[in-house]
């Protein structure tokens, strides 16, 4: 379990990172999937609530150090993410595409509704928390899009590093 959540907080840290500096110079109308978030839903999905949540909270100090917005924030909605998407662990198997593309317009209406919330609740007027916009939509359809691709890329990652399981050989 260790393992499962330095590998999924490191690439979570490290894709943020790439995000908010190369992808958002190198994308049209500089709209940016949150590939971090969907990395973090997929493996909180594969492994369960106590590594997908322990993994969004580091994977959200990650993001509250590079922002400007509040220690705890990002924290907070990582962690909500992925606690609700690894209870989902043993109760959906996700299909190619249908349940990848559900948990992507999920997780984003937890990150914006989430962060509305918040910014409600504790009276946040910084300028460094979106709400809802255009952008939003586009991030959403980005998100929608490249969901597939990220629960395949992180499946794979999950078999290869997990190994061959006991058995007759």
């Amino acid at each position: 379990m260790i393992f499962q959540i330095v590998i999924t907080s490191t690439a979570g840290i490290v894709i943020g990172i790439l995000q908010s500096t190369l992808f958002a110079r190198i994308t049209p109308l500089n709209i940016v999937p949150d590939i971090a978030l969907m990395i973090l839903v997929a493996s909180a999905w594969r492994y369960g609530s106590l590594p997908g949540e322990i993994s969004g909270f580091l994977i959200g100090l990650g993001f509250d150090a590079m922002s400007l917005a509040p220690l705890g924030f990002h924290a907070f909605l990582f962690t909500l993410a992925g606690y609700l998407f690894g209870r989902m662990k043993d109760n959906i198997s996700p299909g190619q595409v249908i349940f990848p593309v559900a948990a992507a317009v999920g997780v984003t209406a937890i990150k914006y509704g989430g962060s509305f919330l918040l910014s409600l609740i504790f009276g946040l007027n910084s300028g460094a928390i979106r709400y809802f916009s255009l952008n939003t939509v586009w991030e959403l359809l980005a998100n929608m899009f490249f969901a597939p691709l990220v629960f395949l890329l992180v499946s794979l990652a999950a078999r290869l590093s997990e190994g061959r399981r006991g058995g007759f050989h």
